[in-house]
């Protein structure tokens, strides 16, 4: 009897419950404001940095964007068959706080590219494609910052590749498109690829990814 009267409390407690309105936590009262129409660049890549600020990046090979570089700079590739002399801006930093940003120069093709930021906020990123798939590019966060790239940085030819930070300020960079290897940056110890048989052992047959 006892254990009817507890089930029947159980099930009232749980009826009476249902009728209540579904109150959500004041979190889920948030909703999105457009801060910017545009920023004049789509963003394929974006990474926050530890001052709060945004960092954004696109592909070079799909035409120029609608974001002008100042005077004199210019990216040059002879292979891009959108344009090769571009001289409009493909990165932009964003300014969380005063709702600004300003444009980035970026030299080289980010299209899946990799990266990360490391202990000290910079943000190192690697490889990509066409002209950019053996650069390293370091962002160092301040007011004036630009990209700095390093044309041959990589040992090896990376697009899709993973990156991870180490515990001794380097970043270890796996893979990538028929990339079956690994390698670290920046090159202060090791400069050479190191061969990752896992990453060959479960690749598809025929396939070059």
């Amino acid at each position: 009897m006892a254990e009817m009267s507890t089930l029947c409390t159980f099930l009232f407690s749980l009826l009476l419950f249902a009728s209540q309105p579904l109150i959500l936590p004041t979190a889920a009262d948030g909703r999105w404001q457009l801060l910017q129409k545009s920023i004049g660049i789509s963003s394929m890549h974006m990474q926050l940095l530890k001052n709060d600020r945004v960092v954004m990046y696109d592909r070079t090979d799909f035409g120029p964007s609608t974001l002008p570089l100042a005077s004199g700079k210019c990216h040059n590739d002879p292979t891009n068959a959108a344009v090769q002399v571009d001289c409009t801006a493909h990165s932009v930093e964003y300014d969380v706080l005063s709702n600004k940003f300003r444009a980035l120069t970026v030299q080289s093709n980010v299209w899946c590219s990799s990266g990360g930021v490391m202990p000290d906020g910079k943000l190192v990123q690697t490889g990509g494609f066409s002209d950019g798939e053996l650069r390293v590019r370091v962002f160092s966060p301040c007011e004036s910052c630009d990209w700095h790239e390093t044309p041959n940085g990589l040992a090896a030819k990376r697009w899709y590749a993973t990156n991870h930070v180490l515990p001794d300020g380097r970043q270890i960079v796996v893979g990538g498109r028929g990339q079956f290897n690994y390698e670290f940056v920046p090159k202060n110890i090791a400069a050479d690829t190191f061969k990752l048989h896992f990453l060959s052992e479960t690749n598809e047959r025929g396939d070059g990814t």
